[in-house]
């Protein structure tokens, strides 16, 4: 998976990536929940479709008030209905998931290849590899509803790495549309929803955050995001984190779905292709990240602050955007373009071109990545995608040697 920051600029979740690093909470435990396909919520599995974002909106229930008219299992109650009455003498009544909420996640590359990689002295630095792909890696992924307002995902990741770690986002929502959430890896600007993300290598990876997420719309919408996050010490090492604080970074977006489904109805406007879930729609995105000073030291001590606005939009079987950002104080340019077309509801063609600004200097590192992704069923997937870097030689190479472009085939399958 690609290095997630914080300075992301996103838009809406419709083309895919590996799961966390897309926050696409796809959860087969919710499948079973509703006895319905992953199609309902994804377009192709993980990413979320115009539905499965009004869900998630919805603090992880069925939109429109309608989660006891869909919801197949009947949860386990922990108290009776008349303890609201007495509250507080007596604990508030409340439910959990009457099932296990766990799911298995295994993803991995098939294949792996390299470009060989010479400096600017001809001299081969890198010899080109291709090898049987590994290691692949299983996630235990769980999600559920806790009595009226709470919803939970999460995952168990990084077994293969003997260092298991632990992502979770729990959502308050104290009304339709207004959601508090707190958590590790799941920020609005943590691995930004695709089909358009544009980000800078300046900041950190997100720790843990508390996020306010405002929605409205019942056709089209409005969203307002804000946000506070800490900056985790033990896992960024370039750049150099010296400080890991609940207001480390501050972050505020806000984005306007002119038509289609709406963002927290999941309804309305005019699907262009039905069985992906993929509305005809334009949405408009703005937003900014500030970090406190002194948090980030060497090439990036003086960055503050980053800043920018996307587009994004379906139509029929395609899905596009362009993003762009700028560090403040570095003055660095970062901007990006992504298109993706389903040739069949299970199948997606995707190119993108990203142009990343480089710490120290505004010169970019421009590559575009080509990719083809298959759901072999609504679980199942295998895609290819090829990294080609358009510039030979990174900016701040001090060798001299070349970029090097890469190849990889992976799988993932979820039950």
């Amino acid at each position: 998976m690609r290095k997630s920051t914080f300075a992301s600029i996103a838009s809406i979740c419709m083309v895919p990536a590996l799961f966390w690093s897309q926050d696409s909470s796809a959860v087969p435990a919710f499948a079973r929940k509703y006895q319905t396909s992953c199609y309902t919520c994804h377009s192709g599995f993980p990413n979320r479709n115009a539905f499965g974002e009004a869900f998630k909106n919805n603090g992880y229930r069925w939109p429109g008030g309608e989660e006891e008219d869909h919801a197949k299992q009947e949860p386990t109650k922990m108290g009776a209905a008349g303890w609201k009455e007495t509250f507080p003498s007596s604990p508030w009544p409340t439910d959990i998931p009457g099932f296990a909420p766990f799911a298995l996640y295994v993803t991995g590359p098939l294949v792996n290849y390299a470009d060989q990689v010479t400096n600017n002295k001809g001299v081969v630095t890198k010899q080109q590899t291709l090898y049987q792909g590994g290691p692949i890696d299983a996630r235990i992924l769980f999600g559920g509803t806790i009595g009226d307002n709470i919803g939970v995902v999460g995952a168990l990741e990084n077994f293969v790495k003997g260092a298991t770690t632990t992502a979770v986002r729990a959502t308050w929502s104290f009304a339709p549309g207004v959601n508090l959430g707190f958590g590790n890896n799941f920020n609005a600007w943590t691995g930004a929803a695709s089909p358009i993300s544009v980000y800078t290598g300046v900041f950190p990876t997100s720790g843990t955050s508390t996020e306010l997420n405002y929605v409205t719309g019942k056709e089209g919408g409005f969203n307002l995001i804000a946000g506070v996050a800490s900056v985790p010490t033990s896992t960024t090492t370039i750049p150099t984190i010296t400080t890991s604080k609940l207001d480390d970074t501050r972050y505020v977006r806000a984005k306007y779905k002119f038509f289609g489904a709406g963002l927290l109805s999941g309804a309305g406007g005019v699907y262009g292709n039905e069985y992906v879930g993929l509305d005809n729609s334009l949405a408009i995105g703005v937003g900014l990240v500030n970090a406190n000073k002194g948090i980030l030291t060497g090439n990036y001590a003086n960055e503050t602050l980053v800043y920018g606005a996307d587009i994004a939009g379906n139509y029929g079987n395609l899905t596009a955007g362009v993003a762009y950002t700028k560090d403040s104080d570095l003055k660095l340019n970062n901007y990006a373009v992504d298109a993706g077309y389903y040739v069949y509801p299970w199948l997606l063609a995707r190119v993108r071109y990203a142009n990343l600004g480089v710490a120290g200097i505004d010169l970019n590192n421009p590559n575009v990545t080509t990719s083809v992704t298959g759901w072999l069923r609504a679980n199942v997937s295998v895609a290819a995608s090829y990294k080609l870097f358009t510039k030979g030689t990174l900016p701040t190479s001090t060798s001299g040697e070349n970029n090097q472009n890469t190849f990889t085939l992976t799988t993932a399958f979820a039950f």
